[in-house]
């Protein structure tokens, strides 16, 4: 068993992730070593959605597809979702409400299992992808923090938070973490 080192550069946050090749079976085979709560390597896109969201017993079902995916924004994630992305997150919930464009008062009215509206599920979604892709390059939830209230070049030095109140900025997010994962600066 041999290990290498790759260093990831996230702004002003370097990252060292720890690979591994090992023997399974005869076989050699990689597999990443990472320590996260809700990524692993073996897991589905779609299962991780799932965990980051609060899991099957606050969507009420398994995300497996992306009509899963469709059919949760129509309904509407319950209001609890609120609570999970913005511990996740490292944000208040006036901060989210902001980012979310609805009041504070709304978000107070609600019951933990009221449902919230299509836009604001489908943003809060697309916030989630951001956080479970996060996770996946980054490689823990503290590191995930840290760029998301980084000021980045990238961004003309805005924080990456500031840019998840639209899907236009989520995709700029999405498309930033795949060149962290890539070493394109």
């Amino acid at each position: 068993m041999f290990r290498t080192y790759c260093c990831i550069l996230a702004t002003n946050v370097i990252i060292m992730k720890e690979y591994e090749a090992r023997k399974s079976a005869g076989i050699s085979k990689s597999s990443v070593a990472e320590a996260v709560a809700s990524y692993s390597p073996t897991r589905s896109k779609y299962t991780q959605l799932t965990t980051i969201l609060g899991g099957k017993h606050n969507l009420s079902k398994t995300i497996a597809s992306e009509m899963d995916l469709i059919d949760l924004s129509r309904v509407g994630l319950p209001r609890k979702t609120l609570d999970i992305l913005a511990a996740k997150m490292g944000v208040s919930m006036e901060k989210l409400s902001h980012l979310l464009h609805i009041s504070i008062r709304t978000i107070q009215r609600k019951a933990a299992t009221d449902h919230l509206s299509v836009h604001v599920s489908e943003q809060l979604l697309a916030m989630a992808e951001v956080i479970r892709r996060g996770h996946e390059v980054l490689g823990d939830e503290h590191q995930l923090e840290v760029w998301l209230h980084s000021e980045l070049a990238a961004l003309d030095h805005k924080k990456p938070i500031d840019l998840m109140d639209t899907t236009f900025g989520t995709g700029i997010l999405l498309k930033i973490l795949g060149r962290v994962e890539h070493g394109v600066y």
